[in-house]
């Protein structure tokens, strides 16, 4: 089921789902705001979205609540969270699934947010979207980077597929105080890219379904954790950079679990905070745990917590060929 697509002068609810990041850098919001109008969308914040109660940002309920809002609100046509955290699993006994399969709009959000997508997917069949926070790559100074702009809008407002997607020329990991607004002064430094590492050969078609690889643990063992039949899996690991024997523990939980048993490709966004070795030593780690299946792997990919990202839709087919090197997004996400 997919979303209708987002249209000039639409409405954009924020929620914050998880950890009360606007409260704490209320300037991050009025620039995420302000970079929406600038795209002709108004805005809307969820009643509870800008409270602070300890570690997230509301009582769950309220949280909840806020969602089911914005959902229920004929005039909101998209929902972007203001940025993660780690306790949108509080959220999922509470949800109304039944209220979001009959007003789907779209959902937008990444790192914490794969808990919503990846449930809200999995229990009505929307198509939600693993892409960038209004706090974060939508309030980027000076400006939003037109490769996060450009694929946003295309997964949220083109009926037509994505198509062909090639990978960023650059990436960025820096990370500005924002206590001292220091993320106000310049924009953040980058460096080259030497493109996806394509690791393994052989090619697939499915549906995209994943997110960050320590999110969607809180799934496991639920009933949210989705059906990976036929599945392009894309995972990747957040700013708090897992161990890699983490990592590579979770790789082998999914391996007993039978999901590589199960799907057609396998995606990794590029890690965050990682030294170089460590990337090496990462790929090493996915290639051992892939190494007994014949689906195509790519690491390295422009999604998750480096900038600029994709926005890959949940539940959209998508096309992987190592041997040609190519990633293709073959359904529109919306209509």
């Amino acid at each position: 089921m997919r979303p209708p697509r987002l249209r000039e002068g639409d409405t954009v609810g924020v929620i914050s789902p998880s950890w009360g990041g606007g409260a704490a850098y209320p300037h991050w919001v009025e620039r995420g705001v302000k970079y929406l109008e600038s795209l002709g969308f108004r805005v809307k914040l969820a009643p509870h979205a800008m409270n602070s109660v300890g570690y997230v940002s509301d009582t769950p309920e309220n949280r909840a609540a806020d969602i089911h809002e914005m959902f229920r609100d004929p005039v909101v046509k998209a929902v972007v969270a203001m940025i993660g955290g780690d306790h949108s699993c509080h959220l999922l006994p509470l949800l109304d699934f039944d209220l979001i399969r009959e007003n789907p709009k779209i959902l937008m959000g990444y790192s914490d947010v794969t808990v919503l997508n990846v449930a809200i997917w999995a229990k009505t069949g929307l198509v939600t979207f693993n892409g960038p926070a209004l706090m974060v790559e939508l309030a980027e100074y000076p400006e939003v980077f037109g490769y996060t702009e450009r694929h946003m809008l295309e997964a949220l407002c083109s009926v037509e597929p994505v198509g062909q997607v090639e990978p960023s020329a650059w990436w960025t990991e820096e990370e500005l105080d924002w206590g001292e607004r220091e993320d106000l002064t310049r924009a953040r430094s980058g460096q080259a890219s030497s493109g996806w590492t394509w690791l393994k050969e052989g090619s697939g078609e499915g549906f995209l379904v994943g997110g960050c690889l320590e999110s969607m643990q809180h799934l496991r063992a639920t009933p949210y954790w989705p059906d990976l039949d036929g599945a392009i899996l894309f995972l990747e690991t957040s700013e708090e950079k897992p161990e890699l024997e983490r990592v590579d523990g979770i790789l082998i939980d999914y391996e007993n679990m039978g999901v590589f048993e199960r799907i057609r490709g396998l995606l990794f966004g590029r890690p965050m905070c990682y030294e170089p070795e460590e990337r090496e030593q990462l790929r090493e780690v996915i290639l051992e745990r892939t190494a007994g299946y014949d689906f195509p792997v790519v690491a390295d990919m422009d999604f998750g917590h480096t900038s600029p990202m994709l926005t890959l839709p949940v539940g959209c087919r998508a096309l992987v060929d190592a041997n040609r090197e190519r990633f293709e997004i073959v359904e529109p996400a919306v209509v």
